[in-house]
């Protein structure tokens, strides 16, 4: 018997399998190099493929880095429903749309860090600063909405075998877009950046949307003071995630606003006890802004036509598009601008709105 021959079968299979395996791989890791649907390696090739736009987190990196532009949005969920088209016909340029829903200031801040360096022809950034943001720390994440992926947005290429070799990627994605090709069903493209992230209310708008059972106004707790530690924490996160971005690049125009909440959201801070303190913090964050000169802060905290019309929301944060569209004719035409002149009776004006018996 031949057991030299026989001892041999098992590693010339077992060599086989594993040439085969690594060339399976190696394809996979080509074909999601090749057509690279998160951006980490090139901008989208959309003369060949349709790219559909629906992850924030692992796609807006790669779209400040490899995408054309000199013009940019970002915030939360409450730029979703910017429309960049509307953005360029009143600013000129070619804008992008990156939100980050549920975004912290200083992953929001990244984002806008990585575009100014990486683009040297960005010169108008319009983002929203969400008043509910102003209490976490400078260096606050999300943590709530799943692992981050950071192998996405570092240069360290071992790491990035958690792209190419990504269960989702390919079966999820890189199958259906190279099967789209074959079938020549989907004309190639990408997802405008109108339609990016934007959402319309399931539910409809209004009262019976905001707040099915009504408004109380039972006072359910004292006015608190904004602590001397609060404070610290809001001027670090400022001076760290929106005022040093600013200062860094002054050849770049910052289009800052404080997004419109409903005046329902206000209402339940003053009967909470905490309209003074939320009030002091925006005084904080506003004293910080307005001495530097590339930034340009808006407020819609004192229009009664948006805040107190409760059929321009479908929550007591979140309006429809058409308030995204009056935030950018406003800021063109330098409307609801908060300056160093005015600021003194913007607050006035606020506080003498948000008190008001509802």
């Amino acid at each position: 018997m031949d057991f030299e021959r026989m001892s041999m079968k098992p590693v010339k299979w077992i060599t086989i399998w594993a040439v085969i395996t690594f060339g399976l791989l190696g394809i996979i890791a080509c074909m999601v190099y090749r057509i690279d649907p998160f951006f980490h390696y090139h901008s989208p090739l959309t003369e060949r493929y349709y790219y559909v736009l629906d992850n924030q987190r692992s796609q807006n990196d790669g779209i400040v880095r490899h995408f054309d532009y000199d013009a940019l949005i970002t915030g939360t969920s409450l730029v979703d429903n910017f429309r960049t088209s509307e953005a360029e016909a009143l600013f000129g340029g070619s804008f992008i749309k990156v939100p980050s829903d549920g975004g912290s200031y200083k992953e929001i801040n990244d984002l806008v860090a990585r575009a100014a360096e990486v683009n040297p022809d960005l010169h108008i950034v319009i983002r929203g600063l969400d008043m509910a943001g102003f209490w976490t720390p400078k260096d606050g994440m999300r943590e709530d909405l799943g692992s981050y992926p950071t192998y996405l947005y570092d240069s360290d290429p071992f790491n990035d075998v958690k792209y190419l070799f990504n269960k989702d990627i390919f079966p999820g994605r890189i199958c259906r877009m190279f099967t789209a090709v074959i079938a020549k069903g989907t004309k190639p493209g990408i997802t405008s950046f109108d339609e990016y992230s934007s959402w319309e209310a399931e539910n409809g708008y209004g009262m019976q949307a905001v707040c099915p059972n009504g408004i109380s106004t039972e006072r359910t707790g004292e006015d608190q003071p904004l602590t001397e530690g609060e404070r610290k924490q809001i001027e670090d996160s400022i001076r760290q995630n929106v005022l040093a971005v600013a200062e860094d690049n002054p050849d770049i125009e910052f289009y800052y606003f404080y997004p419109p909440y409903s005046m329902v959201w206000w209402n339940e801070l003053s009967r909470t006890g905490r309209l003074d303190k939320q009030l002091e913090a925006e005084k904080c964050v506003t004293e910080l802004l307005l001495p530097c000169k590339n930034i340009h802060l808006y407020s819609f905290n004192t229009r009664k036509d948006i805040i107190c019309d409760l059929e321009n929301y479908k929550d007591t944060l979140h309006y429809g598009p058409w308030i995204n569209s009056e935030i950018l004719e406003c800021m063109k035409n330098g409307e609801n601008l908060i300056t160093e002149e005015n600021y003194g009776e913007y607050i006035r004006d606020e506080e003498s709105l948000l008190k008001e018996e509802p």
